[in-house]
C-alpha cells in the first residue's frame, strides 16, 4: 500500500506551516474606482474578518463600522470621533490611512460647507446711512448685556442638570453623597471626577449628547448608568471614576482619547486587583 509522502501530511498543530494557514491574508485586491466604504468593505472580507472582530480589534461599536461601510454619515458620532475611527479601521486592514480617509471625504458629506463667499451684485449700491440705526445699535447693545448677565445668573443651575436624564454637574460645594433607592436595593452611582481641565461628553444610546464641555478640576459628573451610555474625553488622565464611592480608576490612558466607553462596564477597583503583582 502506497504510503502519503510528508508533504501529503497536514501540518502539526503548532508548527508554522500550520500558523501560516490559520493567518489571514495580509495583501487585498481593491479596484481604484471602489469607493472608500467599498473599500473597507472589501478588504475586510478579503482578509477574513467580521466586523465583530474589527469593533473588538480597535473597540469602535460595531454599528460605526457599518456606517463608514455604507458611508451613512448620519449614523456616525461626529466629524472627529468619524475620522479617528476611520483612520483605525483602514490600519487594521493594512490600508493607508491618509488615503482612505481623504476619499471618505471628498465623496461623503462629512466636512462638505459652503466656503464659498456671497458675491455682491456689483450693481448694487449700500444704502445711506440713517440716523437711527446709531440709536437702534445702542439699544440692542443693552438688551444683550441684560441677556447676557441673566445667563451669566443661571448658569449654575444649568450646569447643575445639564439636560434630562442626561446626569448632573456638580461643583466640589455641591458633592454629596446619593442616598439609597426607595426600595431599599443599592443604587449604582457613577461618578466621573476631573482632576485636571479636560473635554467630556456623555451620549445616550441613541447617540444623542447629553453633555460637552469642558470640565474643571474638583467637578463631578454624574450620567445615567443605564446600558448603551457612553463617554469620551480627548484625555482620559484627566478624569477619575468612582462606583458608589468606590474608585474605579482613571476614564482612560494618559495623554490618549477616550472614545465611546461605556459607563455600565466601569467598575471599582477591587483591593486584590491592588495587591496583584505588577497590577
Amino acid at each position: 500500500m502506497l504510503q502519503p509522502s510528508p508533504s501529503d501530511q497536514p501540518p502539526e498543530a503548532g508548527t508554522a506551516d500550520a500558523r501560516a494557514q490559520r493567518t489571514p491574508k495580509a495583501h487585498v485586491e481593491l479596484d481604484p474606482t471602489w469607493r472608500a466604504g467599498k473599500k473597507l468593505e472589501e478588504a475586510r472580507k478579503q482578509l477574513g474578518l467580521s466586523l465583530q472582530e474589527v469593533s473588538d480589534r480597535i473597540r469602535v461599536r460595531r454599528e460605526f463600522l457599518e456606517a463608514l461601510e455604507t458611508m451613512n454619515v448620519k449614523l456616525l458620532p461626529g466629524k472627529a470621533y468619524a475620522l479617528a475611527f476611520l483612520r483605525s479601521y483602514a490600519q487594521v486592514l493594512g490600508l493607508k490611512p491618509d488615503e482612505i480617509v481623504e476619499q471618505f471625504q471628498a465623496e461623503s458629506a462629512l466636512t462638505r460647507e459652503d466656503a464659498q463667499k456671497q458675491i455682491r451684485n456689483p450693481a448694487s449700491k449700500p444704502h445711506p446711512e440713517r440716523p437711527w440705526l446709531a440709536a437702534l445699535a445702542l439699544v440692542l447693545i443693552a438688551v444683550g448685556f441684560v441677556g447676557w448677565r441673566a445667563i451669566a445668573d443661571r448658569k449654575p443651575a444649568d450646569d447643575a442638570a445639564t439636560a434630562q436624564g442626561g446626569g448632573s454637574v456638580l461643583a466640589p460645594a455641591q458633592i454629596a453623597p446619593q442616598p439609597a433607592a426607595a426600595d431599599g436595593a443599592e443604587r449604582r452611582v457613577i461618578e466621573i471626577r476631573a482632576v485636571a481641565a479636560g473635554w467630556l461628553e456623555a451620549r445616550g444610546p441613541d447617540g444623542t449628547v447629553f453633555l460637552s464641555r469642558t470640565m474643571q478640576p474638583g467637578e463631578v459628573y454624574r450620567p445615567d448608568s443605564s446600558p448603551g451610555w457612553t463617554l469620551h474625553a480627548r484625555d482620559g488622565a484627566a478624569f477619575e471614576t468612582y462606583v458608589n464611592g468606590v474608585d474605579a480608576g482613571p476614564l482612560g490612558p494618559a495623554g490618549k482619547p477616550v472614545l465611546g466607553r461605556a459607563i455600565d462596564e466601569i467598575q471599582p477597583v477591587t483591593q486584590a486587583a491592588l495587591n496583584t503583582p505588577g497590577g
